[in-house]
């Protein structure tokens, strides 16, 4: 089940006990931490050491917003 649940939810699996833990693009450009919802696991986001891969994110999610609206726009 839980490869079912990858698939349509974006996340990542913990390094701990190897449960899912979901979460957006907008959360990971924003949150401080991501806490696995199964052991509790809280996994600290540097912001620092991951400027580079959070300015993509953000570049990402700025694309796709973009794409909403238009798809919005059009229908």
């Amino acid at each position: 089940m839980a490869g079912n649940q990858q698939q349509r939810t974006p996340g990542l699996e913990c390094p701990k006990c190897h449960h899912f833990i979901p979460t957006t693009i907008a959360e990971l450009i924003s949150a401080q931490y991501l806490e696995c919802p199964h052991c509790r696991l809280r996994l600290t986001i540097n912001k620092k050491e991951s400027k580079k891969a959070l300015e993509i994110l953000s570049n990402v999610n700025d694309a796709q917003k973009n794409l909403d609206k238009a798809s919005k726009f059009n229908r």
